[in-house]
């Protein structure tokens, strides 16, 4: 009878030590899929970083002040220019110039938004990557989280690229078109002063 009762606990042993080595693998597989989702994530934030630094790299410095002197030098015009008819050449610097007036408006509104989706995407990496460590939520669904988040940055960068090339096309008119309009607008106003 005790020889049985040896066997029937040592398969309890058996038994007992299997389960616990089949655990500890589920487990330290679970550990090394986590350490991957949380290097994407850490990539993630990486990347949202970087991106952050080149939206502030490319801001557009003293908004209030050209968005003035843009709308100075229009109403100067307007209020000045008295002949019924416009030279083609002045026409077409105009018509370019009343754009930048547009797009540094433009510019600004788009910077905001970025600015705002990137601190967004950073706070919603941060939640992810907590959820992730301390096994919160759905954890069959991380990596579609993670890929979600992913082409939520892409998104973003999509944005940039557009928004720094909008930038430039604006840097190049404005410092073309601002001193000749400008000058041209304070010479009709001495004219106008002198009559």
């Amino acid at each position: 009878m005790t020889f049985f009762r040896f066997l029937l606990y040592k398969s309890l042993a058996m038994r007992f030590g299997i389960l616990l080595v089949i655990f500890s693998c589920l487990f330290s597989c679970s550990d090394i899929e986590k350490d991957r989702q949380v290097k994407k994530i850490n990539v993630l934030t990486n990347s949202v970083e970087k991106l952050k630094i080149a939206l502030t790299q490319y801001k557009i410095s003293n908004v209030p002040e050209k968005k003035l002197a843009v709308y100075t030098v229009i109403k100067r015009i307007k209020s000045y220019y008295l002949t019924d008819t416009i030279e083609y050449q002045f026409a077409k610097k105009m018509n370019s110039y009343k754009v930048v007036k547009t797009s540094l408006k433009n510019l600004d509104g788009d910077y905001e938004k970025i600015r705002i989706a990137l601190r967004e995407e950073k706070i919603a990496l941060r939640k992810l990557k907590s959820d992730i460590i301390n096994g919160f939520g759905q954890r069959e669904k991380y990596d579609e989280y993670i890929s979600f988040e992913k082409n939520k940055t892409k998104k973003i960068k999509i944005l940039l690229d557009e928004y720094i090339y909008k930038k430039k096309e604006f840097a190049i008119a404005f410092d073309s078109l601002h001193p000749v309009l400008n000058d041209y607008s304070m010479r009709l106003e001495e004219k106008f002063k002198d009559k």
